[in-house]
């Protein structure tokens, strides 16, 4: 009973917070809808009496006046809205800002221009006016001139903000793109990894010395690595595989023919430019969870060139990730954080992509745009 009435009263209240939703949905659909009509107003009440004052200056006839510069300034709302829904769109999508700027201030002008000369020409043949050189003439053409100009001032400070915005924005992705690649260099060599390397040197010096020599050169140039590509960003694929193939040798010491490894690397994939530090930690990720029963670990290793895109498959035998699994849902950060440099490197539609592989295990998936060292 406790039970029902506590779902009860959570349906009661939940239903009181969609009502309240809803209701400051609709103030707030009803505010933007009454600022829209004022602006509307604003946009034609106030021009319309200016250009009213100047043709009833230039005529002396000030009923015509007034229906006049209501004409005028009709005419350029509408021009305006015209360029608004039909040209301003299609303005937007020009990539340089200082022409983008400038074909909106055109366009303004010419609304203002068109529709000013159209409602007067179609006024002066309704009320029998003459549209003559004058100096009350001139001063409407200035009016006309003058309110696009002013316009143009107030989408100059806004093309101003939208730039200071586009620049605030850029700098905060770049601050992310540097936490996020100190992420992931933390995550690349964790503690396990070293502790257990340097465990296995211990006891390969007595056993095996020019092994054990081996293995400590190749950890030095896996640091190296490490420091060096932080600093560069993008590396050649065949640079990533050497990185990769120290690493793999270090973990063979440990694990012996347990561990094996298939490679598919198609030749023109080695001249692609890929993020630093991307590889290692999905290998490491499978050398720790894609162990068979036997402690066996089957390694697969895939990169192929398809078009524009250039796709990393690694892929083991072991037990396979849970059902529904999602990067970052664990508690490690190595795959996560990969995929996260991904996006910031080449946007959201880039990242890692994790499924089955067959006959089972997990396959980690990752597609890049394919850009080539020059040589």
């Amino acid at each position: 009973m406790m039970d029902r009435a506590s779902c009860g009263q959570a349906k009661v209240q939940r239903s009181g917070r969609e009502t309240i939703a809803s209701d400051k949905q609709r103030e707030t659909h009803k505010q933007s809808g009454g600022q829209a009509l004022l602006r509307a107003l604003a946009e034609i009440a106030l021009p319309a009496l200016a250009f009213g004052l100047g043709v009833g200056f230039a005529t002396g006839r000030w009923p015509a006046s007034a229906v006049t510069g209501l004409a005028i300034s009709s005419a350029i709302f509408a021009l305006n809205w015209l360029d608004r829904k039909l040209i301003h769109p299609r303005v937007q999508m020009v990539s340089l800002d200082w022409l983008r700027l400038g074909l909106e201030m055109t366009f303004l002008l010419l609304d203002h221009v068109l529709g000013a000369v159209a409602a007067l020409l179609v006024c002066s043949q309704l009320f029998g006016f003459a549209v003559v050189p004058s100096a009350a003439w001139l001063t409407v053409a200035a009016m006309v001139l003058a309110f696009p100009i002013i316009h143009g001032t107030e989408l100059a400070l806004r093309f101003l903000r939208q730039v200071q915005e586009k620049e605030r924005q850029e700098a905060h992705l770049r601050a992310l793109a540097a936490e996020a690649e100190l992420r992931a260099l933390k995550a690349q060599i964790n503690p396990h990894f070293l502790f257990n390397t340097l465990n296995t040197i211990a006891a390969l010096i007595h056993a095996d010395s020019d092994r054990a020599e081996a293995t400590v050169e190749r950890l030095a140039e896996m640091f190296r690595y490490v420091l060096n590509g932080s600093e560069r960003g993008l590396v050649s694929m065949e640079e990533e595989l050497a990185f990769l193939d120290d690493y793999l040798e270090i973990e063979r010491v440990r694990f012996g023919e347990r561990l094996r490894i298939t490679r598919d690397i198609a030749p023109q994939a080695l001249d692609l430019l890929v993020p630093s530090l991307v590889l290692q930690p999905i290998v490491e990720n499978s050398l720790r969870h894609g162990m068979g029963a036997d402690g066996s670990i089957d390694l697969g290793i895939a990169i192929d060139v398809q078009g524009e895109c250039a796709v990393v498959a690694i892929g083991d035998q072991g037990p396979g990730m849970p059902a529904h699994y999602k990067i970052g849902s664990g508690t490690g950060h190595g795959l996560f954080n990969v995929s996260q440099r991904l996006r910031i490197t080449y946007g959201p539609a880039y990242g890692l992509e994790i499924g089955e592989n067959q006959p089972n295990g997990t396959m980690v998936i990752l597609r890049i745009p394919v850009e080539t060292v020059n040589k």
